[in-house]
């Protein structure tokens, strides 16, 4: 009987511990921080007025999710960075005039559709992007 609540005692406190772990922020290396700082601003300066600044925001947001998906053995860290700015790319896309930059907006938009996004905005907004060869993105895209 002893033996029995012990046990149960140290599995509540095994579950307590693990639930802790999970809602500690994870600590990012210096790395890590400078490209979520870089991820986040590039959004930041598609959210204002300066469409000129557009173009040249976007390629380099493409140059950083591609470079990071050419092989994926689990979501990669530019994608996880962007994950919580999928409704805004979705809201700047739509607002953003005709043009090259809408269209490289909707080729990443649909990439991050991979991790985070509705059924079928993957595919939706890739035909709303540019003509480039699908296989840049990585063959967990292509998938």
């Amino acid at each position: 009987m002893v033996a029995q609540e012990t046990t149960a005692k140290s599995e509540g406190k095994d579950a307590t511990k693990k639930k802790d772990e999970e809602e500690k922020p994870v600590d990012l290396s210096e790395e890590d921080k400078k490209l979520k700082d870089d991820l986040e601003m590039l959004v930041q300066v598609l959210q204002e007025s300066d469409a000129k600044l557009y173009q040249s925001s976007l390629e380099s947001m493409k140059n950083l999710i591609r470079a990071s998906t050419t092989s994926m053995t689990s979501v990669p860290k530019p994608l996880k960075f962007m994950m919580p700015h999928y409704g805004s790319m979705k809201q700047i896309h739509e607002k953003m005039h005709e043009g090259p930059a809408k269209k490289l907006c909707a080729d990443v938009i649909s990439a991050l559709a991979m991790c985070s996004g509705e059924p079928g905005d993957c595919t939706k907004y890739r035909l709303w992007g540019t003509s480039e060869a699908i296989d840049d993105w990585g063959h967990e895209y292509v998938r």
